[in-house]
C-alpha cells in the first residue's frame, strides 16, 4: 500500500471518526437536556409558532416530504440501492447498508422505548401516528440511510465538487422530513435534532469502520 492511499484512507478514517462523536455528543446533550427538563418550554414555544403558520398547501407539501422518512419508502429505497451495489459486486457496501439499516431501527426502538416521551398535545396532530416521541424514527431513519447511501455513492465519484454536491443534497433530505415531523404536530423540534444526530452518528461510525477495513476485500 502506498503512503498516499494510506494517508488519504486515514484521513477520512478521522473525517468519519470525529464526525461520529460530535453527533453523538449532540445526542447525549438533547438527551440529558430532556430528562433534566429543560426543553419543554423551548419544544413548546417552536411547536406552537409552527402551528401558527400552517396552511392548506404547506401542510399537503409537509405530508408529502414525511414521507420520505416512512418505513415503505425508505425501505424501498434500500432495496433498490441494495440490489445496484450487489449488481457492481460491492459487497463491502452492501453491507454496510444493511447494517445502517438494521442499526437505525434498532436504535429507534430502544430509545424509544428508553425514554417514553409522550407525542406533542399542545397543537393538532395533522396525521395519524402511534408510539413514543422521542427520537423521531423518520429524522433517524433517512439521517442514518441516506447519509449511508451517500458515503458509498462518494466512492465512485471522483471529483471532488461532484462528492460535496451529493452530500448536501442528502443533507437536506433528513431535515425537511424533520420539520415536516415538527409542522404536522407529531413531534418536537429536539426529537428531530436528536434523531438527525444520532441517525448521522451511527451512519459515521458504520464509514470509519468501513474505511478502516476496507482494503480486506470480501472474496
Amino acid at each position: 500500500m502506498s503512503r498516499p492511499l494510506f494517508s488519504a484512507r486515514a484521513g477520512r478514517l478521522s473525517l468519519w471518526l470525529g464526525g461520529a462523536a460530535l453527533a453523538f455528543l449532540i445526542f447525549i446533550r438533547i438527551t440529558r437536556e430532556l430528562i433534566e427538563g429543560d426543553v419543554s418550554t423551548f419544544d413548546s414555544t417552536i411547536l406552537l409558532t409552527v402551528a401558527r403558520i400552517r396552511t392548506p398547501w404547506l401542510t399537503i407539501a409537509a405530508i408529502d416530504v414525511t414521507a420520505l422518512g416512512s418505513i415503505t419508502l425508505v425501505a424501498l429505497f434500500s432495496a433498490f440501492t441494495l440490489v445496484v451495489l450487489l449488481v457492481l459486486r460491492d459487497r463491502l457496501g452492501a453491507l454496510q447498508l444493511l447494517a445502517a439499516s438494521a442499526g437505525a431501527g434498532i436504535l429507534t426502538l430502544v430509545t424509544k422505548n428508553i425514554i417514553e416521551r409522550i407525542r406533542p398535545a399542545e397543537a393538532q396532530q395533522l396525521i395519524v401516528v402511534s408510539g413514543f416521541s422521542y427520537p423521531s424514527g423518520h429524522s433517524l431513519s433517512t439521517s442514518a440511510l441516506y447519509l449511508t447511501i451517500a458515503i458509498i455513492a462518494g466512492r465512485y465519484v471522483q471529483h471532488s465538487g461532484a462528492r460535496t454536491a451529493i452530500f448536501m443534497a442528502v443533507s437536506a433530505v433528513p431535515i425537511m422530513v424533520g420539520a415536516s415531523r415538527v409542522y404536522l404536530g407529531v413531534h418536537y423540534a429536539t426529537d428531530v435534532a436528536s434523531g438527525i444526530a444520532l441517525g448521522a452518528g451511527w451512519a459515521l461510525v458504520l464509514a470509519g469502520f468501513f474505511t478502516r477495513f476496507g482494503h480486506r476485500r470480501l472474496s
